[in-house]
């Protein structure tokens, strides 16, 4: 009886590990994903590169995805949730070093829209870029 637990055990312990998707999370629950990239440069009037701008990426009040502009005013943002209507969605510009940047800079939102890089799976509706770089000029306060 013994060995016949055992062996139980042991092929439950098989059947749990290849119910998981260890690179895409499991698909149980029905909720549709898709994954969202943006990148481009942030400068002044002037042409400057502005660093320390925070930009968030996310629809209306909910930017979760953040990233920060480096040195040469670039960013790169990856934003991985439930699709977007007409994958369109709003990078948000703020300031958050002050002066440290270049200045003190006005808010800014962008609304762009990115199209399919990589086809999805099942609930995965894919991957999706926008497709040139995001240039904005800021404007200082």
């Amino acid at each position: 009886m013994g060995k016949f637990i055992r062996f139980l055990l042991i092929c439950l312990g098989f059947k749990s590990l290849t119910s998981c998707d260890l690179f895409r999370g499991t698909e149980e629950y029905g909720t549709p994903y898709a994954e969202y990239e943006a990148k481009g440069r942030v400068s002044d009037a002037e042409g400057t590169p502005v660093s320390g701008i925070k930009v968030s990426m996310g629809v209306e009040n909910y930017m979760d995805s953040v990233a920060v502009t480096d040195t040469e005013g670039r960013f790169h943002v990856i934003h991985g949730t439930f699709p977007f209507d007409d994958n369109t969605f709003d990078l948000q510009f703020t300031d958050i070093d002050g002066e440290a940047g270049g200045g003190l800079f006005e808010e800014q939102t962008v609304t762009v829209q990115a199209e399919m890089v990589e086809e999805g799976d099942g609930w995965d509706e894919g991957d999706y870029a926008v497709k040139e770089d995001v240039n904005v000029v800021l404007e200082k306060q």
